[in-house]
Formats: C-alpha cells, sequence, structure tokens
C-alpha cells in the first residue's frame, strides 16, 4: 500500500511500480472510451512491443490502447500501460510519426519516470489525494473527473524539462535499434507546431503534457544526426500496412464525449 511506500521513504520498488500502475490501468479502462476493434488493437500492440523490445526495460508487460477521443495527446502510467488517443493517430502520416510517440512514450517507461515522480512527491509529503483514492479506495465519489485526464495529469504533465529531453534521447535509439525512421519525431512535432499556431487559441493537448519548443525538436535532430549521420537503407519511415491501419481508425464512429466518472 501506498501508506506502506510513505513509511519507507517513497522507495518504490519496481515490482510495486508494475501493481500500482496495473491498478491505476484497470481504473483508467473501465472509465475511459477504448477502442475495441481487434485489428487495430493488434497493430498498435505489435508496433509497440516491437519498439519496447529495444528499450532498456525490454521485460516489462508492456500493454498500447487506442483511446476514443479526438483530443491530440498521449500518455503513459508505470508498468508498462501505453494510451494513444485517436485524435493523435489521426494527425500522423506514416508510421514513422506514430512510432516516435510511442518510443517517447515508452522512454518514459523506461526511464521510471512516473515511479520517480511519485517517490518525490511521497517524501515531500505531497503526494496527491487523488492518488490515494484512487489506489486505496478512499473516498471516491471525490473522482469527479475523467479518468483519462486524471492518468495524463498524475504521469505526464509532471516530467520534468529534463525527463522530457531523456524521452526524446531514449526514443532516438529505441526507433533506430528498432529498424525505424526517427525523422518522424521532428516531421510529426513540426506539423503539430504549425497546426498550433494556426489556432492560437487552443492549445494541443500534447503540447500542455509535452511542452516543445523549437529548440527542443533542434537538438532532438543533432541526436539523429549524430546516430545516424548516413541514415542505413533499412530503416522504414512508412510501411504498406500503414495507410490501411490509418483509414480503418478514421472509418471509426465519432468519439464519444467525455464525461465525468464516479467510482461506485
Amino acid at each position: 500500500m501506498l501508506l506502506a511506500v510513505a513509511a519507507l521513504g517513497g522507495c518504490i520498488s519496481e515490482q510495486r511500480e508494475q501493481e500500482i500502475g496495473d491498478e491505476l490501468a484497470l481504473q483508467i479502462n473501465e472509465r475511459t472510451p477504448l477502442v475495441t476493434d481487434p485489428a487495430l488493437n493488434r497493430y498498435v500492440n505489435r508496433l509497440g512491443l516491437l519498439i519496447a523490445r529495444h528499450s532498456g526495460r525490454p521485460n516489462l508487460h508492456y500493454h498500447f490502447y487506442i483511446v476514443n477521443s479526438d483530443v491530440v495527446n498521449a500518455f503513459a502510467i508505470p508498468g508498462g500501460h501505453v494510451y494513444i488517443n485517436r485524435g493523435l493517430i489521426e494527425r500522423t502520416r506514416n508510421v514513422s510519426e506514430l512510432s516516435a510517440v510511442m518510443a517517447h512514450e515508452i522512454g518514459h517507461v523506461a526511464a521510471r519516470h512516473g515511479a520517480r515522480m511519485l517517490e518525490r512527491r511521497l517524501r515531500t509529503g505531497s503526494v496527491s489525494s487523488i492518488m490515494y483514492k484512487l489506489i486505496l479506495g478512499r473516498e471516491p465519489t471525490l473522482l469527479d473527473e475523467s479518468s483519462l485526464r486524471l492518468g495524463s495529469a498524475l504521469w505526464s504533465a509532471s516530467h520534468s524539462r529534463e525527463a522530457e529531453t531523456e524521452a526524446d534521447h531514449l526514443a532516438v535509439g529505441y526507433l533506430i535499434q528498432s529498424g525505424i525512421d526517427p525523422e518522424g519525431i521532428v516531421t510529426f512535432l513540426n506539423r503539430l507546431q504549425r497546426e498550433e499556431a494556426m489556432t492560437p487559441t487552443r492549445t494541443l493537448a500534447w503540447f500542455a503534457t509535452h511542452p516543445m519548443t523549437r529548440e527542443r525538436i533542434a537538438i532532438t535532430e543533432e541526436e539523429i544526426h549524430k546516430d545516424m549521420p548516413n541514415p542505413p537503407p533499412h530503416l522504414a519511415f512508412d510501411i504498406a500496412s500503414y495507410p490501411d491501419f490509418l483509414r480503418r481508425v478514421k472509418a471509426l464512429p465519432p468519439p464519444p464525449l467525455l464525461h465525468p466518472v464516479q467510482l461506485p
């Protein structure tokens, strides 16, 4: 239990990290509109597992989910649970761009960024009461927001600039080792920035939880060129199956409205 963790000075073992992540994923999955199309879920899990096998923690039980929301966002929670919103997938143009997002989130999991954030809060006594209620089941009626937003707020928005930079760095290596061209990181982020610039009154959720600057994109470009100054021809920027996958996602019925949820 989290109280026992706090008594130990906020040290969360990898086993307890997995348990917390699994418990949180159950809560999120029960109260979040997930895409249930078997073919689409197989696709993202095969792609995600291909990348995760080359991560720093390949033995975690990774799970990848498509959230049926048009919000452009993605987030990961401890234990290898990665959520990609339908709205983000629909903005991609090739498999390299989707892989870039997945590799970044896998980087957060592999580097234990979520677990370290929770450890810091435990040490400072500032653990979110929402987290206690969610994991320990206390005062559930106070859980008055979408579990999707809850998971993102707990595990994504709190990442430091250093953690985001590390996830970018790890993503480049994971993609190259997986045989995927990492240039998708740059092309996708540049397109999102252009989209946001065209609608300055609306900040894309991806940038709210993953603060992005031109400098950070430039650093990622330098990282790519350093790791592969002469890109080998076997790195895939796109694959033949991706257009069909993308068409199938876009053909799904309109996503439902997300309403506040309360635990029974």
